[in-house]
This record gives structure tokens, sequence and C-alpha cells, in this order.
């Protein structure tokens, strides 16, 4: 299981973290009830008006499994 120190709280930790370690994160993310404040905090950056972190913000959200 992933360590809570390295789980992600935003869109670069999603994109930072090894491919591999995501599945386990997603899990404990949803039983400690945060994994919608992830989501949020991406949306967020899709919603900015900077093209680079809307960009960033769809790429995490597709590491999470979130088809386009």
């Amino acid at each position: 299981m992933t360590d809570i120190l390295t789980l992600p709280h935003g869109t670069n930790d999603v994109l930072d973290m090894p491919a591999n370690r995501i599945p386990d994160a997603i899990s404990a993310l949803v039983k400690r009830r945060e994994f919608s404040g992830l989501v949020s905090s991406i949306h967020e950056d899709m919603r900015s008006g900077d093209a680079g972190r809307r960009e960033r913000g769809a790429r995490a959200l597709e590491r999470l499994g979130f088809a386009e």
C-alpha cells in the first residue's frame, strides 16, 4: 500500500508519480475519502487560463484513468 506521505494531492504529484504506484494511490485516496478532492484540484487546473496548466491537468486525469 502507498505510504500516506507519497499520496498525490495535485496535478504535479500525479504526473511525478511512477505509473505502477497510481492504482495503489487511488485505492488509498478512495479509502481515505480524499480522491474526489484530488480530482477537484486537477479540475481547477483544467479551468485555468494557462494552457500549460490545462495540458498538465488533462494528462493527470488521463493517468488516473479518466478518458478525454
